[in-house]
């Protein structure tokens, strides 16, 4: 049995995506469970980048560039700035 015109039709207007109310998106999670705490958000930062270097194996970075870089941050649109410096 093959499909009609008519039912192609109906089956492309189905709205097939549905939102779930329970759907937290992935930076919502990291943020939340980092806490503000700058140790644990210069660690994430620091292992971020190793798993950058490790899994993407760039051959050109800048000049200077290194995984233990210092880290600034602002905790928030007008939080604090802070440095970290391994």
């Amino acid at each position: 049995r093959q499909l009609t015109k008519a039912q192609l039709q109906t089956a492309c207007g189905v709205r097939y995506r549905v939102k779930n109310p329970e759907f937290v998106p992935g930076p919502v999670i990291v943020v939340e469970s980092l806490k503000g705490e700058e140790d644990r958000i210069d660690a994430f930062i620091i292992d971020w980048r190793k798993l950058f270097i490790d899994t993407a194996n760039p051959r050109h970075m800048p000049t200077g560039w290194r995984v233990d870089n210092p880290v600034i941050c602002r905790l928030g649109k007008d939080g604090p700035r802070y440095k970290y410096e391994p």
